[in-house]
């Protein structure tokens, strides 16, 4: 079984890195295959809206946006986690969702659509980190990472969300936000030993 999450954050050792850890901790305890990626380390441009993907769910742009699909394909569970940036998503998390749009077809008119990994039995967690304590200050952030995760096609098997943290690695002192993404790690794996 693989697990591959998705970091928006171009900190390393941030928030959203330790809190991603505590969603992994019950696949890595399993003996399942666990990989994280943070965006950053990628070459991913804009979405350019050229409709080339239309009916081959493959972008056109050459860049390394294939390199990051080929890993989503591989893998049965995957957490998408971003830190909060003026109430949403980081810009590289919210380049590889626009880029994302290969992932979805229109097969009768432009008002449905159905996601490449429909039916495909794949499982995911979406966390969000924020520095402002008030639900409010999040923004769309988690509910965007939810949508997206469904849209393309991906369950979402639990959502978990830190406020109030700032500083970075400040994430390992809330021991019970930690415990809550391990259960939240936890459940994904049990949806994909069903």
């Amino acid at each position: 079984m693989k697990l591959l999450a998705i970091n928006g954050s171009r900190r390393k050792m941030g928030n959203t890195s330790h809190l991603i850890q505590s969603i992994l901790a019950a696949a890595d305890k399993d003996g399942a295959e666990t990989e994280i990626i943070f965006l950053g380390d990628y070459n991913i441009g804009a979405c350019t809206g050229c409709e080339g993907c239309a009916s081959s769910w493959e972008c056109l742009i050459k860049d390394d946006f294939a390199q990051v699909i080929k890993k989503v394909d591989d893998a049965e569970g995957i957490v998408l986690a971003s830190p909060t940036y003026w109430y949403s998503v980081t810009s590289d998390m919210k380049r590889f969702i626009d880029r994302c749009y290969s992932l979805i077809q229109f097969p009768v008119n432009r008002k449905a659509w159905i996601g490449k990994y429909q039916g495909a039995g794949k499982v995911s967690v979406t966390a969000a980190v924020c520095e402002q304590t008030e639900d409010s200050a999040m923004g769309n952030t988690l509910s965007l990472l939810t949508d997206f995760s469904n849209d393309i096609g991906i369950e979402v098997a639990a959502s978990v969300k830190g406020l109030g943290f700032f500083e970075a690695g400040s994430i390992k002192a809330d021991h019970i936000l930690l415990q809550k993404a391990e259960m939240a790690g936890q459940n994904l794996l049990d949806r994909l030993k069903r």
